[in-house]
């Protein structure tokens, strides 16, 4: 019997690095999951069972590509470095099912993805992932409505703290507003910098997200997207401040609108919830297509 394959294990990884002569690369952000207990716990917190529908990205050597493959996930895997496809491709081969696909994360239709497991089909996502593209990489899923049943993805410790944060942390910001308008969102657990190789500056932690009901119309969230990223771009101006900046309406007009919507002339961007931006949105919105 062939052995199984542990690409968790410290000792096997850095053997599989030497077979395919692999380096962990910098540039890409790389650094690889080598604790077979936060394995088991990302995967429990995805509540993965048999053929659910799974796209992992960044999957690096595999740690939890494996397990996901294990538990009989219809896994679709999307991995930007040439070497690793190489070594995922021969590592899964025991699991024929599963998809490898050579691409950058940062580039694709996440709506044409989840269309290639079959209409209808809720899908999962899993990541662990590079530092260097977790913003970005938030910000096109947000775009995209968020088309995804539930997302367990790890983040330096720092952006997890943006995602979930609320007005009254010191971390909340655009991100914060939007992540929280497009799904709820919780932090699960922290994770040690030395359970990776090689071992990062920072520590992790991991986020749930599912996917909330939101209250504006597809064809205003766009004024939502430019409200919220332009009133954080200068989040120490009052909102007052930052709508005549933002809009072609007179001060007499924004000031008439905040007082539509219950919110103080002079709150800053970090006090108002969600919600609360929707709202003033939605009111600027019908102001501005009179």
């Amino acid at each position: 019997m062939a052995k199984k394959p542990n690409p968790a294990s410290p000792k096997e990884i850095i053997s599989l690095f030497r077979r395919y002569g692999l380096q962990p690369n910098r540039r890409l952000g790389q650094n690889f999951l080598i604790d077979a207990n936060i394995v088991r716990k990302v995967i429990a917190a995805a509540e993965v069972k048999r053929n659910d529908a799974v796209i992992e990205v960044g999957p690096g050597a595999g740690a939890l590509t494996v397990a996901l493959a294990e538990r009989g996930a219809d896994l679709l895997v999307l991995e930007i470095d040439h070497g690793l496809v190489r070594l995922l491709t021969d590592l899964l081969r025991p699991w024929p099912a599963v998809k490898v696909c050579h691409t950058d994360a940062l580039n694709v239709s996440w709506s044409k993805l989840n269309a290639g497991f079959g209409p209808g089909r809720a899908v999962k996502l899993i990541s662990n992932l590079p530092y260097n593209i977790s913003g970005p990489f938030v910000y096109d899923l947000l775009k995209e409505n968020f088309p995804f049943s539930a997302a367990v993805l790890m983040f330096q410790k720092e952006v997890a703290g943006r995602l979930v944060a609320g007005p009254e942390d010191e971390e909340y910001g655009g991100l914060s507003v939007l992540c929280r308008y497009y799904t709820r969102s919780e932090k699960l657990f922290d994770v040690s910098r030395n359970v990776f190789w090689p071992r990062p500056n920072v520590d992790s932690a991991v986020v749930r997200l599912r996917p909330r009901e939101r209250e504006l119309a597809v064809n205003v969230e766009p004024l939502f997207w430019k409200f919220v990223q332009g009133a954080f771009q200068q989040r120490r101006k009052t909102l007052l401040k930052n709508m005549i900046r933002l809009f072609p309406l007179t001060r007499d007009t924004l000031v008439e609108i905040l007082e539509e919507a219950e919110i103080e002339p002079a709150a800053r961007p970090e006090e108002l919830r969600p919600e609360q931006f929707a709202k003033l949105t939605l009111i600027t919105y019908n102001y501005l297509s009179k």
